[in-house]
């Protein structure tokens, strides 16, 4: 499988996200984006065993967050981060394979319709973030608790 950056998956997001709407009625919120960011890293570590991305995620306070993405993302407005979508030729040199980028277009699916305060409610009852966050800490959520939860998801 191939891995991509934390910042691709992002961007990668951002255009499946428009994809599938064609009609935006709000944009893409930073912390929306970087909860998506969790359950896409989730869910491709249960399916393919091996992360999508190799950044490090760590606990905050509003829930599991890329602090590379983080810091790339926090610089931008809202509307300046939907014009980060990629197209599709961008979408095409990631050199995916096709069962990853519909692995991501199902949990983006999945959890889209969920606002992004309902994202951050929900990873805060999950495991792998409730695990380690201490406040003010951003300790590591690894890759082997977001595997150990996100397998049970996908095995049902």
């Amino acid at each position: 499988m191939t891995t991509i950056s934390a910042i691709d998956t992002a961007k990668l997001a951002l255009a499946l996200l428009k994809k599938n709407d064609d009609e935006i009625i709000e944009y893409t919120s930073r912390l929306k984006l970087l909860k998506l960011l969790y359950y896409i890293q989730g869910y491709h570590l249960a399916m393919f065993n091996a992360p999508l991305f190799d950044d490090k995620m760590e606990a905050w306070l509003h829930g599991p967050v890329v602090p590379s993405v983080y810091r790339w993302a926090k610089k931008l407005t809202d509307e300046e981060l939907q014009n980060q979508a990629m197209n599709d030729e961008q979408m095409g040199a990631l050199n995916l394979h096709p069962q990853q980028t519909k692995l991501i277009s199902e949990v983006l699916n999945m959890y889209d319709k969920y606002s992004a305060y309902g994202l951050r409610d929900k990873t805060h009852t999950e495991m792998p973030w409730l695990s380690v966050y201490e406040q003010g800490q951003n300790n590591e959520i690894t890759t082997d608790s977001l595997k150990n939860f996100f397998t049970p998801l996908v095995e049902k």
